[in-house]
């Protein structure tokens, strides 16, 4: 399992009562990059959500690397188109580069770092409980046993479970964690030459997607905790809902009696 960690403020859970973990509520809910394209709830749904279209434009026609270039290749889920491409002595030129697609389907459990006005969230969610600085990579840490352990082949692609047995399965898959903060972003980058826009940067625009909303958003001072499914290093979508984890395992084996 893969942690990757970042130093935090005090995170805050916006929650309806019922789900409130500090009274009494012995579940949590982690819901899917994917699954907040459908929220019931019209102040929460971003129907792009986990979807990106970026423009990296140029003010001219202008000469880019092949190695550069070559970086807007995207998974079958997306797609790079290249505006007045041309060649000429073996050089490459273009005028800009539109990259559009969708990100793996992953798990994510959402929090803001605002105590108080947290945009939508905060107006449609009465209750909150705090997570201190100090116990936010223990938090998660907790987040990634728990959905390890719950882990099952419907969790999984079709195509990999088609394509491997059991055993392939069990060796290769792997959970990565990732815990950071929402960018609220423009979506349209004009630059002047690659340099200003390194093989670096693409590369981590492509792995951030799920860490990218738009401004409209930005009100809401997202935190978020992501989970991605890897199979061999390498990340595939999960295929569930939401899941509910249970906080309390023992629940599971004892009857409450009068």
């Amino acid at each position: 399992m893969k942690l990757i960690q970042f130093s935090q403020p005090p995170l805050f859970k916006f929650c309806p009562p019922e789900y409130d973990i500090t009274t009494g509520c012995n579940t949590l809910r982690v819901g899917t990059l994917w699954g907040f394209r459908s929220e019931e709830n019209d102040h929460l749904r971003d129907e792009g959500e986990g979807t990106f279209e970026y423009r990296i434009a140029f003010p001219k026609p202008t000469h880019v690397s092949r190695d550069w270039i070559s970086e807007f290749e995207v998974e079958d889920s997306g797609k790079a188109h290249i505006e007045h491409l041309s060649f000429n002595n073996g050089s490459v030129s273009t005028t800009g580069i539109t990259l559009s697609g969708s990100s793996h389907n992953c798990w994510i459990f959402c929090v803001s770092t605002s105590g108080n006005a947290a945009g939508n969230i905060s107006t449609t969610h009465e209750n909150k409980w705090k997570i201190p600085a100090e116990k936010v990579q223990e938090f998660g840490s907790l987040l990634a046993s728990l959905l390890w352990e719950s882990i099952t082949f419907d969790d999984l692609p079709k195509s990999l479970v088609d394509r491997h047995s059991i055993q392939q399965i069990s060796s290769g898959l792997g959970l990565e964690a990732v815990f950071r903060n929402v960018d609220y972003v423009d979506r349209e980058i004009l630059i002047n030459s690659e340099n200003d826009f390194p093989i670096e940067r693409i590369r981590e625009l492509k792995r951030s997607i799920p860490f990218i909303k738009p401004k409209k958003f930005c009100s809401e001072q997202e935190f978020r905790f992501a989970f991605f499914l890897t199979f061999k290093q390498q990340r595939i979508s999960v295929s569930s809902p939401a899941k509910i984890l249970n906080l309390r395992q023992i629940d599971q084996f004892v009857v409450r009696t009068e």
